[in-house]
């Protein structure tokens, strides 16, 4: 059994915390992109695709309300998790997929977690939303289903 990460947190000036960001979200899709999306997820219809990791502490704040935020916007919910280790599948149903590789999260160009995408079945990114935090009026607010 291994042992979580250790999340650690910097305190940066601002101007290096813009860039640092900068660097980190430029190879995310962007609203407007067509990615087609990868086999694995079986999007069919209009989805909401949550990326998260272990040791992400905004990610497990926004576990608590996920599922109720893609049901309110009729979205199907797909949630991609980098972890390495095994997760318990009841968590979320049929809904998770494990990227052990990263074959899913490179699809999107998916670096900083989480990272949230509304997207159409032919892979039409509608909304991005990068590094969430674990409030759900905002989450809601950014993925435009206020």
């Amino acid at each position: 059994m291994s042992t979580p990460p250790r999340q650690i947190r910097l305190r940066l000036p601002p101007f290096l915390g813009r860039a640092l960001g900068h660097l980190l979200t430029r190879s995310t899709a962007k609203a407007g992109q067509t990615v087609p999306p990868p086999p694995a997820l079986g999007l069919t219809r209009r989805s909401l695709l949550y990326f998260k990791s272990e040791g992400c502490a905004p990610c497990d704040g926004i576990d608590l309300f996920i599922g109720r935020l893609a049901a309110a916007g009729g979205l199907d919910l797909r949630v991609v998790d980098a972890r390495r280790g095994e997760v318990p599948e009841q968590v979320y149903g049929g809904s998770l997929l494990l990227d052990r590789e990263g074959s899913m999260r490179r699809a999107y160009g998916v670096r900083v977690f989480p990272t949230l995408l509304v997207t159409g079945p032919g892979g039409q990114v509608e909304r991005v939303l990068v590094g969430a935090d674990a409030n759900e009026e905002q989450v809601r607010a950014g993925l435009g289903l206020a």
